[in-house]
């Protein structure tokens, strides 16, 4: 069985069998908790989104990601397994999506509890 716990790399903290896409087909493999942190805080007018994908599902049914919209809104969105078990939620700036997003990605207890989710599809 593989080991599912973050290894330290040269680059930082490596978070295993994630990847994080922005648009324009952008692409972190190997994504570390540093990339994380410079890709939150690159999101605005012309790169507003990324996705962080679990890797080790079959499915592609677990990913966390982010938009920060021109009105300076963002949004921070997990999905853990189908389309009944997507939520969203709207935050304040770049440092609570980075902490939720690392939360998520590292599996921390309590990253949920920051913030009121509601489900993407009703």
């Amino acid at each position: 069985m593989k080991s599912t716990t973050p290894r330290r790399g040269a680059t930082g903290m490596v978070l295993p069998n994630l990847q994080a896409k922005m648009k324009y087909g952008r692409v972190f493999p190997k994504l570390t908790l540093e990339q994380l942190h410079e890709i939150v805080c690159m999101l605005g007018p012309d790169s507003p989104f990324v996705v962080v994908d679990r890797l080790d599902t079959p499915d592609g049914q677990q990913f966390a990601q982010a938009l920060r919209r021109p009105d300076g809104i963002w949004i921070v969105e997990y999905r853990d397994g189908g389309r009944t078990r997507h939520y969203q939620a709207e935050v304040s700036g770049p440092g609570i999506v980075y902490q939720v997003l690392a939360g998520w990605a590292l599996g921390l207890p309590g990253w949920r509890e920051r913030l009121t989710w509601r489900p993407v599809y009703h």
